[in-house]
């Protein structure tokens, strides 16, 4: 009886460890919620300062890295892809379990929103992250018609089938990805729009606020309020505004101000915040990486005047703030890379301790002692004596060259694996180069310099240019 005992009692274990381990692989990991909730879990109890809570007019513009840059503010972004407001409530009260914030912002754009449910996946998103609990339970039951419930509480119906969808960063930890590992919530974009927008501030009418929005904005303030815990609402600036949604804002305002709450609408102080939506948006709702830390400093510089948020900068408890911030800098970085055509200031941002350079000398490339080209080639850091072949450059400093007209090196970095290799043609003597990134052959031009980089900070493969000889080693981009 007691050896039966024993036998059930194991195969009950890893019949457990067998279905989390599978749960693990197969639930959704979306960036644009509840994957900043996981993170969220993941930080010390009470080192939150400042706790940002809302849509991805939260996440997708409150920088974090610019917030600790520039003030050592220890801000964490809690939010999901157009969180109502009655998600961002519950998000709130799952905070506030852990964290007790010197400081909460809500960005209230949801406050325009004026239905009784999200879709599907808007469910999801703003509720597979939190832990299991009455608070979980709660906040689905608000979410979903009640006819549904069963569905999105019994998670596994929605995400059970993924077997065609599971991708490496399924397997593992933080998907793979570096951007994860100190996460603080917030999502960096580094596509452009050029765009107008409507003189926001003129718009000084109101209207009522859909009567389920309102109930929640109401509930957020008096939930910070009876924790005795500063709340200031935030209007995330973005060129897509109607007149509608600053009517609803202004509503807002108008409930905030009855709670003696602090209130910020972002949308009439565009030129104070010196943003300029043909540069500065991602699309027609959020900031891009020009934007963020405009609008970020400035809302900073606010938050630093008026209330006690410390300086966490030098401090080794948190030091993942810091790593949150380095990154974000290097994402915007590599972007700025992408974006040079002079060719003397590209040579120069090439030099980053993150970059690793892999490059080769292809076709008819001339002579690389011509004094301009030179001028180049010595600011990227290519020795004088290299007259050919294929190289390797880690942070400025040359770590391999061909020793042979034949010779390869390999080199696994990240998730990445390269392959520069040097031949000669038996027929003509000729020296043929290649570089190869995860199995993919990359050339910008056929005649000149080819040039990829890879940033090992944010593991991506940032850029594939080449000095083109036939047209005067003009910067060229794209692959061959």
């Amino acid at each position: 009886m007691k050896k039966s005992a024993i036998r059930i009692t194991a195969f009950l274990l890893v019949l457990v460890l067998v279905l989390t381990a599978w749960n693990g692989i197969f639930k959704f990991k979306y960036g644009d919620g509840i994957y900043s909730v996981k993170k969220f879990y993941e930080q010390k109890d009470n080192s939150v300062d400042v706790l940002f809570v809302g849509s991805s007019h939260a996440f997708e513009d409150f920088n974090t890295g610019t917030l600790w840059d520039e003030y050592g503010m220890a801000g964490f972004v809690l939010g999901a892809s157009i969180q109502p407001t009655w998600n961002s409530y519950y998000y709130l009260k799952e905070a506030l379990k852990t964290q007790t914030p010197r400081l909460i912002v809500l960005e209230g754009y949801s406050v325009a929103l004026d239905y009784e449910y999200s879709d599907d996946q808007r469910i999801i998103k703003n509720n597979f992250g939190l832990k299991l609990s009455a608070d979980k339970i709660e906040s689905l039951r608000t979410s979903a018609p009640l006819e549904r419930f069963k569905e999105f509480f019994l998670e596994y119906i929605q995400y059970h089938t993924r077997y065609r969808e599971l991708e490496r960063g399924d397997f593992e930890p933080d998907q793979g990805d570096p951007l994860y590992a100190d996460w603080k919530g917030f999502g960096c974009s580094i596509s452009t729009e050029s765009l107008e927008s409507i003189d926001a501030a003129a718009i000084t009418d109101t209207r009522p606020l859909f009567e389920k929005s309102e109930e929640y904005y109401r509930r957020i303030i008096e939930l910070a309020q009876s924790r005795d815990i500063p709340i200031l609402i935030v209007m995330s600036p973005f060129a897509g505004i109607t007149v509608e949604e600053q009517m609803a804002f202004n509503r807002a305002g108008e409930i905030a101000s009855e709670y003696g709450a602090a209130f910020i609408n972002c949308n009439n102080l565009v030129s104070d915040i010196g943003l300029d939506y043909t540069t500065d948006m991602a699309d027609i709702g959020h900031l891009n990486f020009r934007g963020t830390p405009k609008f970020s400093r400035y809302i900073g510089a606010y938050i630093t005047e008026h209330y006690d948020i410390p300086d966490r900068r030098g401090d080794e408890r948190y030091s993942s703030w810091e790593r949150d911030a380095e990154y974000i800098r290097q994402k915007i970085y590599d972007q700025e890379l992408t974006e040079i055509t002079d060719l003397a200031a590209y040579a120069d941002k090439l030099r980053n301790p993150f970059y690793t350079l892999f490059i080769s000398f292809d076709g008819e490339y001339g002579d690389v002692n011509v004094p301009d080209l030179r001028y180049v080639l010595d600011r990227i850091g290519i020795p004088s004596d290299i007259d050919g072949g294929v190289l390797c450059l880690q942070a400025g400093e040359l770590s391999w060259k061909n020793a042979s007209k034949n010779d390869e090196y390999y080199l696994t970095a990240g998730s990445h694996d390269f392959r520069l290799r040097s031949s000669s043609n038996s027929d003509n003597g000729a020296i043929s180069c290649t570089i190869t990134a995860d199995t993919f052959t990359r050339k910008a031009v056929t005649n000149g310099i080819n040039i990829l980089v890879y940033d090992s900070r944010t593991d991506k493969i940032v850029d594939m240019a080449g000095l083109d000889a036939d047209n005067g080693y003009m910067l060229t981009r794209g692959e061959e």
